[in-house]
């Protein structure tokens, strides 16, 4: 996950990832307070665990948008071969809902980054 602090002196974000789930934990295996250098001006700037935060993931949301754009022009291009394949209402209703499965994932996987973001950010030490 992919964490950030803001400089005292220039209010640059500066970002650092880690793999801990909840500033409790962060505290517990990386200290009450860390120390990061600022990209912008150079100064060594010390952050309590609560001055940290958690932003949603652009990388989440390039994955998410990949899958639905690959994904939906797939299903359109197949579904008239299934649809003709198979005739009938309910193979049309059932092929139909077949459409709705990259718009699913999509929001699952936004979903999931929005609940780890509030997650780290809920905490508090």
């Amino acid at each position: 996950m992919k964490l950030f602090a803001k400089c005292s002196k220039c209010k640059h974000e500066i970002s650092f990832s880690s793999n801990h789930k909840t500033r409790v934990e962060f505290a517990m295996y990386e200290g009450k307070i860390k120390t990061l250098i600022c990209d912008n001006c150079g100064i060594k700037n010390s952050f309590k665990v609560n001055d940290i935060f958690a932003k949603e993931s652009k990388l989440a949301f390039i994955n998410a948008g990949i899958v639905f754009l690959i994904g939906t022009p797939i299903l359109i291009y197949y579904l008239p071969i299934f649809i003709l394949k198979y005739g009938g209402l309910y193979t049309s209703l059932g092929a139909g809902g077949l459409l709705l499965i990259p718009g699913f994932i999509y929001s699952n996987i936004l979903k999931e980054d929005r609940i780890r973001v509030n997650t780290f950010n809920r905490g508090w030490t």
